[in-house]
């Protein structure tokens, strides 16, 4: 527990979960093993049934309400593996306390915070601002983690274009970002509720903080948009390079095709069982045959490289 010593000015933190009978703003952290605490102090307080539900369980979504003598947040912090840690919160006029499954770290970044600036336990509001603040933080450099994987898998389209796993990893990164983007979405929501200054413990001070971080989560909403379309260009892009290699086939099978055509018809010719035909009785008659056939391919062959038609490296037509 962490409480803020008005007269001092500092910072006082004690390891009992017992509320001090003083007029200073004071945090208490709970998490899994020390959830039996949290119920003993929940039923000391006067926090409204609904409010103390809610920080014991937790919400689906990040959601904010406000109840006669208390205010519930709740928040969701991305991890580094894009799962999502839960911090509920109960601020009253004195207090404020946190929950969390597991010990995490970020609230120690928290609580160093705090310590080392004791003006931001002044009041409930910096406290919640501290919290945010960590909470956006956690998602930008998640936002960033991202944006070098995307860009890596956009690389991967040029050179594997034809790897099926490119297509199946864009749909997993779809899926993934449109979670991450229901939960920023409505998390930006509920930052902006609490952004009045008639919002119960949030004044004048603690508002520009409350600004400040809503206009960076702004960014991440608007990142996990740009991700979206960005996969869908991928994709895009990798049926595209599909499309043009097949096309690559089909006209060098066509054109191999053209060429043959003329030397199938000299043999289909010659291969017709009339009994007068002069060609032959010629004593070189087979050899002037391959070697017509052979002068169509090559003549063939030939024009079609110099109207470009041949090969990759020139596709305009002349």
């Amino acid at each position: 527990m962490l409480y803020y010593d008005e007269m001092k000015q500092t910072v006082i933190e004690t390891e009992t979960s017992l509320l001090p009978n003083l007029k200073g703003v004071c945090w208490l952290h709970f998490t899994e093993k020390t959830k039996s605490d949290l119920e003993r102090l929940l039923t000391q307080l006067p926090i409204h049934p609904l409010a103390k539900k809610a920080l014991l369980s937790g919400t689906d979504i990040p959601r904010v309400d406000e109840y006669e003598q208390c205010l519930f947040v709740s928040l969701f912090i991305a991890r580094n593996d894009l799962q999502m840690t839960q911090l509920q919160l109960v601020a009253t006029e004195q207090y404020i306390i946190s929950y969390t499954n597991e010990d995490e770290s970020f609230m120690r970044t928290v609580k160093e915070k705090l310590i080392h600036h004791p003006q931001y336990l002044s009041h409930s509001g910096y406290v919640l601002y501290q919290c945010f603040d960590v909470a956006t933080i956690h998602f930008l450099r998640v936002i960033d983690d991202i944006a070098d994987k995307i860009q890596s898998l956009e690389k991967q389209v040029f050179k594997t274009p034809f790897a099926n796993e490119i297509g199946r990893s864009v749909y997993r990164w779809k899926v993934k970002i449109h979670e991450l983007r229901q939960i920023a979405e409505a998390q930006e929501e509920m930052m902006k509720t609490i952004h009045h200054t008639k919002f119960p413990y949030v004044n004048d001070e603690t508002n520009p903080y409350i600004q400040d971080v809503i206009s960076r989560f702004s960014r991440i909403t608007a990142a996990l948009d740009a991700f979206k379309e960005t996969l869908s260009n991928i994709f895009n892009l990798q049926l595209s390079l599909k499309s043009d290699h097949m096309n690559v086939i089909m006209k060098t099978l066509t054109l191999v095709s053209v060429i043959f055509m003329p030397m199938t018809f000299v043999a289909g010719v010659y291969g017709m069982n009339f009994e007068i035909m002069p060609e032959l009785t010629w004593k070189y008659g087979y050899a002037y045959a391959l070697i017509v056939m052979a002068s169509l391919g090559v003549l063939i062959a030939f024009y079609f490289k110099k109207k470009g038609w041949w090969g990759e490296d020139e596709t305009k037509e002349k």
